[in-house]
């Protein structure tokens, strides 16, 4: 059966900052990534049972990097408080010489419970030491994060709200979209025990072993452990675009679009790693081109009408695989080692995973006439004893 764990927050109150943002920024992670889960297991492990088998804890911490589905609280609201600490001038007659801290919490009922479900089924042994790292978790997240944890009983059901990892429910019918860190497989505990600073000293977007997995979070009721195992095939229509912002301080002209298209199409082919991805590339393992258009599409996009690249979207017609929107929901930054002149490094926030006319309004619905303000490359050369103009028209009727 599936391996479920409990958080029960006594105190109904979550205190977690998400990786890469400050404290003062008022964030919060939201459900608890299990990247957080799996380091909480760890120090149990280390400083409350350190007599339990090492090679048995982590074969279970091993089993446990697939991404989890969760079943959260459906009432939820953010909150914080303000604290302004003395620094090292701040007298107690004085005012002032105090540093402001933004304390950030998620708030639920007391005792509300987040369960968390792996669709991995441990033997007896497993289960039983999981129960024991499970059951000494004394809080997750800050310290302040009080939680009472325990492994679910066979049959258990819990309502709330059902989030998993995109590509495994439709991202049409989410009410919300969030990412979260998910560890590496396999698990690396030398990568996992790595300390913020460290990470930033190498200036990494996000901590080595781990990536940013985008989850859909939907209304949920009632819903069984037997209910929420993985399903084999997506639900519904798979989603077929993807669509990043553009810093504000790197949007470069419309007219380099080919240049940052270019370089957006290696980088997401990078992303994705061995064996390549068909869609992405345009062309099946024999190097032969996908017929019908099913390839992705790589499209900049200047929807505020400035003359700048303000998005950039990935359309594949034939949908995007989960292994597919993984890769390119860990997409942060752009940059090539290529000489090119119109192309500067981009920071990227992803903004949607869905359908391209959720994804890119601005190039669907009806109409009857269009205007590119891209650059254009005829795919074919022109042929002897044809004039360009006619062979420019002809190109661009074909496409």
């Amino acid at each position: 059966m599936p391996t479920t764990i409990v958080l029960s927050f006594p105190w109904g109150l979550y205190h977690a900052t998400p990786w890469g943002r400050h404290v003062n920024e008022g964030a919060v992670e939201w459900p608890p990534s299990p990247w957080r889960i799996l380091r909480g297991l760890y120090s149990v492990w280390q400083n409350r049972l350190p007599q339990l088998d090492g090679s048995a804890v982590e074969s279970v911490l091993q089993q446990l990097v697939v991404p989890p589905d969760f079943i959260l609280p459906s009432e939820l609201m953010e909150a914080h408080k303000r604290h302004y600490m003395p620094d090292e001038k701040h007298r107690t007659a004085d005012s002032g010489n105090t540093d402001k801290i933004i304390d950030a919490f998620s708030v639920m009922a007391r005792g509300a419970s987040v369960a968390a479900t792996w669709p991995v089924d441990l033997g007896p042994a497993e289960r039983s030491l999981l129960a024991q790292l499970v059951n000494a978790l004394p809080y997750l997240g800050r310290s302040e994060s009080v939680c009472e944890a325990r492994l679910a009983e066979d049959g258990e059901v819990f309502a709330g709200r059902l989030s998993r990892p995109l590509g495994t429910g439709d991202p049409e019918s989410t009410a919300d979209l969030t990412r979260i860190l998910v560890p590496d497989h396999p698990l690396d505990l030398g990568q996992l025990l790595a300390l913020p600073k460290q990470v930033r000293k190498r200036r990494l977007p996000s901590p080595p072993g781990a990536y940013w997995q985008v989850y859909a979070t939907e209304d949920a009721d009632q819903i069984g452990m037997q209910q929420r195992a993985r399903r084999s095939t997506p639900i519904g229509d798979p989603p077929t675009a993807v669509r990043w912002a553009l810093a504000e301080a790197d949007r470069p002209s419309l007219h380099s679009a080919l240049a940052i298209t270019g370089v957006l199409r290696r980088a997401c082919m990078s992303m994705v790693g061995d064996p390549p991805s068909e869609t992405l590339a345009g062309k099946d393992s024999d190097g032969t081109p996908l017929q019908g258009h099913r390839h992705a599409h790589y499209l900049a996009l200047d929807e505020d009408g400035d003359f700048l690249i303000d998005h950039l979207v990935v359309w594949a017609p034939a949908g995007l695989e989960p292994k597919e929107i993984g890769a390119l929901s860990r997409l942060t930054r752009l940059r090539s080692h290529e000489h090119l002149r119109d192309f500067r490094p981009a920071h990227l926030g992803i903004e949607a995973v869905a359908s391209i006319g959720t994804a890119a309004k601005i190039l669907t619905g009806p109409s009857t006439s269009w205007s590119s303000c891209t650059p254009f490359i005829p795919p074919r050369h022109a042929k002897k004893r044809v004039s360009w103009e006619f062979h420019l028209q002809q190109q661009v009727r074909e496409e």
